[in-house]
């Protein structure tokens, strides 16, 4: 019987109590400048504890048990923390970005200081607002600095601890390129799928398959290992986020608590737009044109677009490429040499499903 949520739930507790951890001793080291910074960091960790599901982490952890069980690293799970540490500095420039004011439930973090600097100073908005985008970019910084901080408080071979540092250098190199990738491909009348998907690498998949890899050369795996882990990496992630392209357009909101007509009024490039643009007839291609990234689309007019989606075979193309990368991923780690521990492989496996054919 599969061990899948067990293993989840038991991993997720220690990887945030290595996150806890790692943060209150941030706190500590800055205790002495005052209240503000012990403020500071209350919020940062605030930020981060109050949800995700801690994929990267779990990643790195699963990789490194499925290739080596026993954990011979003092500090492993504050090594595995380092890309959620990232993650969580990109979101917070994200939320910036995208001027939204809640994130898991709370508030972001420039909205939190806006309101605090309104609330404490008698600000005006404009003032107030400058400050919060100021704490934003300060807290993304800091977390994108802490996540390096913790591979290197991780007391991990010097050789092992410089190839993490090389990972998670290039993992963040790579999402801030894929962010400004996609940003462009808005206005470009001629992306095509492979674009997209060097888009989804950079901006989804890299910090999933830096994370397995990181994992596994803890754990001093093989070439081959470490190749697989890769594949794996960025094929689930390239079908993870084709599946979150469907739901985008096809999801239930009442399941996945997001619009389902946003991608679609934003003329976002999804696979499901590039195939459509693709396999669409004259009269479909017209009608999309004429439809995408119209202000005040009604729901009539977005049901048009689906329908388009559907009938041209855009809608089932997607879904077949992303069932073949995950088909892909999951023979790479399968037949990789030596074989992974049978337990974690399973727990991958099963992983992979998941993320690729979830409803939310």
């Amino acid at each position: 019987m599969s061990r899948f949520k067990e293993i989840w739930d038991e991993e997720v507790e220690r990887i945030n109590f290595a996150l806890d951890e790692f943060i209150s001793t941030k706190r500590e080291a800055a205790h002495h400048m005052g209240p503000i910074h012990d403020q500071y960091y209350d919020n940062i960790k605030e930020y981060i504890m109050r949800g995700g599901k801690r994929l990267r982490p779990l990643a790195f952890i699963v990789a490194h048990k499925a290739v080596k069980r026993e954990i011979e690293v003092n500090h492993l799970y504050r090594a595995a923390c380092s890309l959620e540490i990232l993650h969580n500095g990109s979101l917070l420039h994200d939320d910036l970005i995208d001027h939204d004011e809640t994130r898991r439930g709370g508030p972001t973090f420039h909205a939190r200081y806006r309101e605090w600097y309104r609330e404490q100073f008698g600000a005006k908005p404009e003032k107030a607002a400058d400050f919060g985008m100021t704490l934003a970019i300060l807290g993304g910084d800091s977390l994108i600095n802490l996540g390096s901080e913790a591979i290197n408080a991780s007391e991990l071979k010097p050789e092992v601890g410089m190839k993490l540092l090389d990972f998670y250098q290039k993992g963040f190199s790579d999402l801030v390129e894929g962010v400004l990738l996609e940003m462009t491909m808005i206005n470009n009348p001629d992306v095509d799928e492979d674009t997209y998907l060097e888009m989804v690498y950079r901006k989804t998949a890299t910090l999933f398959q830096k994370a397995l890899q990181m994992g596994a050369t803890v754990a001093e795996a093989s070439d081959a290992q470490l190749e697989a882990f890769s594949e794996f990496g960025i094929k689930v992630g390239q079908a993870f986020q084709m599946q979150d392209d469907i739901l985008g357009s096809f999801g239930d909101e009442d399941v996945t608590g997001k619009s389902a007509a946003g991608d679609i009024k934003e003329a976002k490039k999804t696979m499901l737009l590039i195939k459509a643009l693709q396999k669409s007839t004259l009269e479909q291609k017209a009608k999309l044109e004429s439809l995408l990234g119209k202000e005040d689309l009604s729901d009539e007019e977005v049901d048009e677009v689906r329908a388009v989606f559907r009938e041209s075979g855009a809608l089932k193309a997607t879904e077949d490429i992303r069932d073949n990368l995950l088909r892909e991923a999951q023979e790479a780690l399968k037949t990789t040499e030596p074989p992974l521990n049978p337990e974690y492989l399973e727990f991958l496996i099963a992983l992979s499903e998941f993320l690729t054919t979830r409803a939310f």
